[in-house]
């Protein structure tokens, strides 16, 4: 069975809707569904959390996020939407566009539950587009995984520029399935003030397999229409959007998906007020396995 960290077959289904297939049994709480009802608004970190490690496929938080959204119906959050600056981890990025790196929002991680009706995923995503250009950013980054069967097609719904793929990076996954990313590797070999040949000889030697990425596709959103340079410079790196061919990945489904369904439903997430968690989320989350090769990792 292919890992669900280098999930890379001929799929027409993303991994994140499999995942929140699994879901299903739990059922639908008894509220208005209709997207004209749906609230988006700050979240804490706890919540987006307990989703994110629910639903989304890689099942963590991106490095330096910061900033957590949320939608709802009535007091259920029905999906989260993870943002951090980009100049926290990705600022050849930020450099790219000629744009400071705290004013370009990374979306690190999005996931809805497995009730979430459809078009709840471009609602979030786009009001949460609202909150980061309040906070002064020029442009949103996210990114398709074509390891997860993504296409991005949450982002084409909600008119995203796509500029083609990234650049390949080695990973490391765990006999446990564990993914460790190539950031996540140099901040782990720092930590254990290891130089880099050394912690990859160290984590080699101790089960685990390294492998390139797949490239990720790439979506740019601009929040500061004030910019003509900055406009210009990112219409002249558009791509035509990427699309499924026969069940094959053509490029990389949305990081958000939007079937559900379900009856005799347990609690789902339930978050009343945004500064405060309740216990209706406390089976909310699942963890991954960590490997015992070193101290951390």
């Amino acid at each position: 069975m292919v890992s669900r960290f280098t999930f890379r077959e001929r799929t027409d289904v993303c991994w994140q809707k499999r995942v929140r297939d699994s879901y299903l049994h739990e059922g639908t709480p008894d509220v208005d569904l209709s997207l004209k009802t749906a609230i988006v608004r700050p979240v804490s970190r706890r919540l987006a959390e307990m989703v994110i490690k629910k639903y989304e496929w890689l099942g963590t938080m991106a490095t330096g996020v910061n900033r957590f959204y949320g939608i709802f119906f009535g007091p259920y959050c029905a999906g989260v939407t993870t943002f951090a600056p980009s100049g926290f981890g990705l600022p050849s990025l930020a450099k790219s566009f000629g744009v400071d790196g705290n004013r370009l929002a990374y979306l690190g991680r999005g996931a809805n539950v497995h009730w979430s009706p459809p078009g709840a995923n471009s609602k979030l995503i786009g009001h949460s587009l609202r909150f980061e250009q309040r906070l002064g950013n020029k442009i949103a980054v996210a990114f398709a995984d074509t390891d997860a069967g993504e296409i991005g097609t949450v982002y084409q719904a909600t008119n995203w520029i796509y500029i083609g793929t990234g650049s390949v990076w080695p990973q490391f996954v765990s006999q446990h399935g564990r993914l460790m990313s190539f950031n996540q590797f140099t901040k782990w070999a720092k930590d254990q003030r290891m130089k880099t040949p050394a912690a990859r000889a160290f984590l080699l030697a101790n089960g685990w397999r390294e492998q390139k990425t797949n490239p990720k596709g790439r979506y740019v959103f601009i929040l500061d229409r004030s910019d003509a340079a900055l406009i210009a410079r990112i219409e002249r790196m558009r791509q035509p959007y990427p699309k499924r061919c026969g069940g094959s990945v053509a490029v990389g489904t949305s990081v958000v998906q939007i079937e559900g369904g379900g009856s005799n439903p347990t609690p789902p997430p339930h978050h009343p007020d945004p500064g405060q968690i309740g216990p209706e989320i406390a089976n909310g989350g699942h963890s991954r396995p960590k490997s015992r090769a070193g101290r951390g990792i």
